[in-house]
């Protein structure tokens, strides 16, 4: 009876962290345990969409965009030469300010209108890509060199696999063996105009700016 009784008295083992337990207020909590890179592929058009759908539809949200912009970018973050010849640094200016005018592959906006339109892309897209459009001479630019960005939904996210080489796709991302960036396989179209072919290409990562604020260690 003794026995009987200690038993029935004994208190269940206590779990060293209480948020690990399985009470009522935890009882429908079951969080994923996926990491970040398969969540986003999983979720991340979902939440592109809301994100982009509130920045049209609420003026809260549309102003919040507005905020940061003006605070991270204002009218344009300007480098300023350190070379210490005048002459070569008042030359060095003066074709910088050249290619600023130019340097919009889209030929929209210039430099720091860029700057603005990046940061605002990655405020509601959640990232932004950037790709280095090299020119040729008889273009007629300052510099043969254009910047063209890219909506997030360029990515294939959808592209998940092995490589004949040893590399990995991972969300459109190519890997190499070390896990450094090769490539990103890139829509030629966004997938959301109106009659896209949703073809890819492939594009090195040397001539890619990824633009995103990582969250956590291996996000992609």
């Amino acid at each position: 009876v003794g026995v009987k009784l200690l038993g029935w008295w004994r208190k269940p083992k206590s779990l060293a962290y209480e948020a690990a337990g399985s009470g009522r207020r935890l009882q429908a909590w079951w969080p994923s345990t996926e990491s970040l890179n398969a969540q986003l592929f999983h979720s991340g058009d979902v939440l592109r969409a809301r994100s982009r759908d509130m920045a049209r539809k609420s003026p809260y949200a549309a102003n919040a965009i507005e905020a940061i912009v003006a605070n991270a970018v204002g009218s344009g973050i300007k480098p300023q030469s350190k070379i210490t010849d005048a002459g070569l640094r008042q030359r060095v200016q003066e074709l910088w300010l050249a290619w600023t005018d130019e340097a919009d592959a889209d030929d929209r906006t210039d430099f720091y209108g860029q700057q603005a339109l990046l940061c605002r892309a990655m405020v509601e897209g959640g990232e932004c890509l950037v790709r280095f459009r090299p020119r040729r001479p008889e273009d007629g630019l300052a510099v043969p060199l254009q910047l063209q960005l890219l909506e997030a939904e360029h990515l294939d996210t959808q592209a998940n696999r092995p490589l004949p080489n040893g590399n990995v796709i991972k969300g459109g991302i190519e890997l190499n063996r070390l896990g450094q960036r090769e490539a990103y396989h890139l829509f030629r179209e966004h997938p959301g105009e109106s009659g896209s072919s949703r073809e890819t290409v492939r594009v090195p990562a040397s001539e890619i700016l990824h633009v995103f604020k990582p969250l956590r260690p291996g996000q992609l």
